[in-house]
């Protein structure tokens, strides 16, 4: 170690050691949902404008797609809604006061977060597939 700052966490041997991706503690959960979202919002984009590009006007076949790819992302969002509620005791009270400067207050806070975001990526991608059931052509 070239300075005091290199140590590891206290509680973290090894490089080995180190939590799993979502795992307690960790904040990746925070960023998963908006990140499928955001998969699904350009994936959407993308498909249909291929589709108009090289197929033609009509909206009738990717329309299905899209609507395919966004039950699987709400799935997993769902998925990861329910572990922020398991793992982190994530609760959907908006007005919500977290003040404990403990790591359990830590985890509550994540948890809550994650719930939050979970929730505003499943009206995302409800937003992003309305489009096409509006509009018939391209």
């Amino acid at each position: 170690m070239r300075h005091e700052s290199d140590k590891q966490p206290g509680r973290f041997g090894p490089p080995g050691d180190a939590p799993r991706v979502i795992d307690q503690g960790s904040v990746w959960i925070m960023v998963a949902a908006p990140t499928l979202w955001a998969i699904h919002f350009v994936a959407s984009y993308v498909l249909a404008a291929t589709w108009c590009a090289k197929a033609g006007p009509a909206l009738s076949e990717p329309r299905w797609i899209i609507v395919a790819m966004g039950v699987v992302c709400i799935a997993l969002i769902v998925w990861l809604g329910m572990m922020a509620v398991r793992r982190y005791g994530g609760v959907f009270v908006i007005f919500e006061e977290i003040t404990e400067s403990s790591e359990r207050g830590r985890d509550k806070f994540i948890g809550h977060v994650s719930l939050l975001l979970c929730v505003l990526s499943v009206m995302a991608i409800i937003f992003t597939t309305l489009p096409g059931f509006m509009f018939s052509t391209c």
